[in-house]
């Protein structure tokens, strides 16, 4: 067990409306070595339903948890209260949609410990109970998708460029600064540019697989890889720096499939680009492997075509608004 004396690390889990998350997510965490060496403080974004009643009952039974406000609700914001008023050398940042492996704090406290890096983590693994957000992980497990760490297998150990959440060294945040909540909600992402900008690295273990529950509704899944684009163009904007061309592949996509119908009535050939991607995310689809259910296959489609569109025209949008000038984010937007 690594040697740690109580308090030094923080494990902060901002949330908003995580009824049916928080309950789960607490349990994967609070083993014997969470209970003994770590503070737990949850920021919540002014929940409206269930989530500090589950919290409260949470905090009767472990002396360790501690729940904040975040008014402002978004999860940059959380995370950089949970830091301010935390006490720990060692700061693991925790999602309240996920679930996690056994040990997993001690593990990446321990990986921490061992790399020579600034921030350590291991990668998502979207598990869905439903039809459709079986669609989705799948999705978001395969190439065709934006926001998986492909190419990083279970077995896989070395530096990236980033990790999915992260615990870092509570230094970091002195020497590169707090999350950036504009960047939201590639703060993550933000911030581990931020980190090698500095000179300092990011390890990943792939054996630190979290389970990540997806969006159930083709109108939340929209609306969220809507709003990955725009925090992934801010971040772009912000270091003008392409860290991924996948990352900008679905901003081509949509001003190819524009521009294609913009042409249609002059040069009717032009519509062969769409009509090319259509055929390319369908053939995709039945291609998937170890699909058994024909209502997730016949999903896919939807699914892939919903994220690449969906994050294309919010990168767009983002790089047309900060042209014209900077602008706050509005609260209703402030939460995934």
């Amino acid at each position: 067990m690594v040697e740690a004396a109580r308090k030094e690390i923080s494990v902060i889990v901002p949330c908003f409306n995580e009824e049916g998350n928080i309950r789960a997510c607490l349990e994967s965490l609070l083993d014997d070595f969470t209970k003994e060496t770590c503070e737990v403080i949850i920021v919540d974004g002014m929940s409206t339903d269930g989530t500090r009643r589950i919290v409260e009952e949470f905090q009767e039974k472990y002396d360790n948890i501690v729940m904040l406000p975040n008014p402002e609700r978004l999860q940059a914001h959380a995370l950089n209260i949970g830091i301010q008023h935390s006490r720990g050398r060692i700061i693991v940042r925790i999602d309240a949609h996920s679930v996690y492996p056994k040990d997993y704090v001690e593990r990446c406290v321990q990986l921490l410990e061992e790399a020579s890096a600034e921030n350590v983590g291991g990668v998502m693994a979207p598990v869905g109970k439903t039809p459709f957000e079986e669609a989705v992980a799948i999705a978001m497990r395969h190439p065709l998708g934006i926001r998986s760490a492909r190419g990083h297998g279970t077995t896989f150990k070395g530096y990236v460029d980033t990790v999915y959440l992260g615990t870092f060294r509570r230094d970091v945040f002195k020497k590169v600064g707090y999350f950036d909540p504009r960047a939201h909600p590639n703060e993550d992402g933000e911030m581990n540019l931020r980190i090698q900008n500095a000179g300092g690295k990011i390890f990943m273990d792939g054996s630190l697989e979290v389970r990540y529950g997806p969006r159930g509704s083709l109108r939340a899944l929209a609306r969220q890889y809507y709003i990955y684009g725009k925090g992934r163009a801010y971040t772009t904007l912000k270091h003008k720096k392409i860290t991924a061309y996948r990352q900008v592949s679905p901003v081509l996509l949509v001003l190819g499939i524009g521009f294609s119908f913009g042409m249609a009535p002059f040069f009717k050939y032009s519509l062969v680009f769409p009509g090319i991607y259509l055929v390319s995310v369908l053939a995709v689809s039945v291609l998937v492997r170890d699909v058994k259910d024909v209502r997730v296959r016949c999903l896919c489609p939807l699914v892939f075509m919903t994220m690449h569109l969906s994050y294309g025209v919010g990168f767009i949008v983002r790089v047309l608004k900060e042209m014209v000038g900077p602008r706050t984010l509005r609260r209703s937007e402030a939460w995934l």
